[in-house]
């Protein structure tokens, strides 16, 4: 008989009901959420005035997450946890490199340096710090931290996508409070908080591509 509530071993969360396919279907369907994000960015994005091609590739590597996670937590192993991680780390360096080229009008060889700095410093951050502080969220402080520095810089340039940037950056908070909740609860409540966790993630990232769509690039007089 499957446990009536289970913290799996594999990550840092609660929920799943069971060792076999779907036994967490809160936290898999959850996922949905972040194809809808995709859908919603791409709807913006066809009806905006200059398109910009390249968000296409950050509208896809939005629904992937959604996807490598629905893998995961519908067969969790330590093969399909990679498949959840890795296209979470690619769309966070993919958005930071979007920011710094096309909005701040970097080098390309200063934004690969910024890049592989905080790369750095965030893998240098997770052997530091216990894996299982605020449920596992831990390892996503250094993004926060990089959201709240690009949201300041730019609101010092007068480009509106700050607003959206605090606006993601707001969601990932209370994110981060939910998963960090998920598994002191999970015995009092066994379907877990992780799936609230996948919804604000969803519409962190979701809010941060959204206002990417609606920004203006600047202008290569106006970076110098």
């Amino acid at each position: 008989m499957p446990p009536s509530t289970a913290l799996h071993t594999i990550g840092f969360y609660c929920g799943r009901h069971g060792s076999g396919l779907l036994d967490e279907p809160q936290n898999s369907f959850s996922n949905a959420a972040f194809v809808i994000g995709a859908a919603l960015a791409y709807w913006m994005w066809k009806r905006s005035a200059k398109p910009d091609r390249l968000l296409i590739a950050l509208m896809v590597m939005l629904a992937f997450i959604g996807v490598g996670s629905f893998i995961f937590h519908s067969y969790p192993t330590p093969v399909t946890l990679y498949v959840d991680l890795v296209p979470i780390q690619v769309y966070i360096l993919a958005v930071l490199a979007y920011v710094l080229t096309r909005l701040l009008r970097c080098s390309w060889a200063m934004t690969g340096a910024i890049l592989l700095a905080f790369f750095l410093l965030r893998q240098a951050w997770m052997l530091i710090v216990p894996q299982g502080l605020l449920g596992g969220g831990v390892t996503h402080v250094p993004t926060l931290v990089a959201l709240l520095i690009f949201t300041v810089v730019l609101a010092r340039r007068g480009l509106e996508v700050w607003k959206y940037l605090v606006a993601g950056a707001a969601s990932y908070v209370v994110a981060l409070l939910v998963r960090s909740w998920d598994v002191p609860l999970c015995e009092s409540f066994p379907l877990g908080l992780h799936w609230v966790w996948h919804i604000c993630t969803a519409l962190a990232g979701t809010l941060v591509l959204v206002g990417l769509i609606r920004s203006e690039p600047r202008a290569k007089s106006e970076a110098s």
